[in-house]
């Protein structure tokens, strides 16, 4: 039974190269980091630009909302993370974070605790209420880390991808994994987590030009999805509707059921490439 998808196109804007989305749980707005050093605030009700942080001279990677703090996170090429108060737009803090660049920042669901992962091969837990220490160190992969992932079913797991072409499930309290999940062909950039209870499943996107989905208490590949002509660069469980969406440099989005494995649609915006994705929970948007 195929999905009714009715999909009109939200909010367009014109801007420097997009390097991540993130969508405000409760607000009608997206976060973009992008590659020009700013971070921008849209309204994707009214189109409308609600606020705009001068990061950094160089590209900035990620950046995420910690809403029950009014914050923003995010890190840049110059090795720095940021924190700001988007309400007030105080800068919040500013450090060194890695010895390389940082790929992605990932904040906890309720402790105030986020993680970054890094070119430097690691990845870091921060604890901002103890003045954002870094707290705990993991390594364990043998080239960059480019995502990691908290377990929404189990928020002390967390999964990390990278080009070492493996992706790996770590525990808070341990410097080491706990298992490696391996079956990609090239490197791996993405990573999402089943968001509800019933399916112990990581999806993962690589350069191998194939989204996987894995049974991590099994250990074992699902299911492969093919149909991307290039890298895919983010994968997702749609929160709400029962898809998968990847995002792949041949600058398409590609939506596939997630129980026949069916591929519905491919959304091709005329985009040079496709870097991130982000949904809402309570409403069928995809950014």
């Amino acid at each position: 039974m195929p999905i009714r998808l009715d999909i009109k196109k939200k909010l367009s804007v014109s801007s420097e190269r997009v390097k991540s989305v993130d969508i405000h749980p409760t607000e009608s707005w997206a976060l973009a980091a992008l590659y020009s050093g700013n971070v921008t605030i849209w309204d994707y009700e009214s189109g409308s630009n609600v606020k705009t942080f001068e990061v950094s001279e160089l590209p900035v990677r990620c950046a995420k909302f910690i809403t029950r703090k009014q914050w923003i996170v995010c890190s840049s090429d110059d090795m720095r993370i940021r924190v700001y108060n988007y309400n007030t737009m105080e800068k919040i803090k500013d450090f060194e974070g890695h010895s390389d660049y940082i790929r992605y920042v990932e904040v906890h669901p309720s402790l105030p605790y986020f993680l970054t992962s890094s070119d430097d091969m690691t990845i870091k837990l921060w604890d901002w209420d103890r003045g954002f220490e870094n707290t705990q160190f993991f390594e364990g992969h043998s080239h960059y880390v480019m995502m990691v992932r908290f377990n929404p079913k189990d928020t002390n797991t967390f999964a990390s991808a990278s080009l070492d072409r493996s992706i790996k499930v770590w525990g808070l309290g341990s410097p080491v994994p706990h298992y490696t999940l391996e079956g990609h062909e090239r490197g791996v950039n993405c990573i999402d987590y089943y968001p509800s209870g019933d399916k112990p499943y990581i999806l993962s996107g690589a350069d191998d030009r194939t989204v996987k989905i894995w049974d991590y208490q099994t250990k074992s590949i699902v299911h492969s999805l093919d149909g991307h002509s290039h890298n895919i660069c983010s994968v997702m469980f749609h929160p709400k509707l029962p898809l998968i969406c990847s995002a792949s440099e041949d600058g398409t989005v590609r939506l596939w059921q997630s129980t026949t494995y069916r591929a519905e649609t491919t959304l091709n915006y005329g985009m040079e490439r496709a870097w991130a994705l982000a949904a809402t929970r309570e409403t069928t948007k995809l950014a």
